[in-house]
């Protein structure tokens, strides 16, 4: 058995064991980092006895209500079973010390490791890429493909819907698996029922380019409520620019669509600005986008 090291950013983060055991009692054997970000970091993992490939999350924010996010996304991806929403395989806690260091141009000129603290994690399905990364191949996605993976996607989000709401959807955050794209990453979810919010008053609530009016406006001490409809407005803006490789922002026009025509209506309405004219609910707006496009 040998040590990996999990750093989030270059000065701070814990030493564990490359062999963690999940809740399943498998054995998944850590690889190489896969991505990172402000409080966690995922890497490539495989099951000890059959090789399967993983990817595992672990939490390095260890502050309470960041544990307490994290544990509510567990328990949000165990509850569902659908092949748009990125899928659970186990979770468990790796133990560890805290390693701190000390960074002058780049390189580390010392390192000091502090007390062991439990690092819990979460086994998930292995994605290919993001679709940030998967709309800017050079060949563009083809209607047939994600006409069906808009169908999927908003199906999936009716499920997310009747739990919580995301609240952090964007295109890196809808991963490439296998056919299907699925939503991943419920670190900002408000549950329905089952508990308070776990957000700060001033925190940022959404992904930073691709928030919905309601979100930015609350970040500027407006009393707007964050619902459905921010949901939807966000997952049309991925497919906006899934399909025409361009953000939505300001008052969109059928001249600037790129997809099928019938699909044009669906995708306005979605965008307004003001969330009481947009689709009220994820599943309304599932259905109109089952009309325009199972004709």
């Amino acid at each position: 058995m040998s040590q990996i090291e999990l750093f989030r950013n270059p000065s701070s983060g814990y030493t564990i064991d490359d062999r963690i055991t999940g809740d399943d009692g498998k054995v998944y054997i850590v690889g190489e980092r896969i991505a990172a970000g402000g409080n966690a970091v995922v890497h490539e993992c495989n099951e000890r006895l059959s090789g399967d490939s993983y990817a595992v999350k672990f939490q390095l924010e260890l502050r309470q209500r960041r544990r307490e996010r994290f544990q509510r996304e567990v328990e949000l991806l165990r509850g569902f079973d659908d092949p748009h929403i990125i899928r659970f395989v186990a979770t468990g806690v790796a133990s560890g010390p805290r390693m701190e260091r000390t960074m002058r141009r780049g390189r580390v000129v010392s390192q000091r490791h502090g007390e062991v603290e439990d690092v819990p994690f979460v086994i998930l399905m292995k994605a290919s890429e993001d679709l940030g990364k998967h709309a800017k191949t050079p060949h563009k996605i083809p209607p047939a493909t994600y006409l069906a993976q808009f169908l999927g996607l908003s199906k999936a989000l009716v499920k997310i819907n009747e739990k919580a709401l995301h609240r952090d959807i964007k295109p890196e955050n809808i991963l490439v698996v296998g056919n299907a794209w699925a939503i991943s990453d419920f670190g900002l979810c408000d549950l329905h029922e089952g508990g308070p919010d776990l957000s700060r008053m001033d925190e940022r609530i959404g992904p930073a380019q691709w928030m919905s009016p309601e979100a930015f406006n609350k970040n500027l001490g407006c009393s707007d409520a964050i619902g459905q409809t921010s949901d939807v407005f966000q997952l049309a803006s991925v497919f906006w620019y899934a399909t025409s490789g361009r953000h939505p922002t300001g008052i969109v026009r059928d001249t600037d669509w790129r997809g099928p025509a019938e699909l044009y209506p669906v995708m306005e309405r979605a965008l307004l600005h003001n969330n009481l004219n947009r689709y009220r609910t994820s599943a309304e707006f599932n259905a109109a986008l089952e009309a325009a496009i199972i004709r």
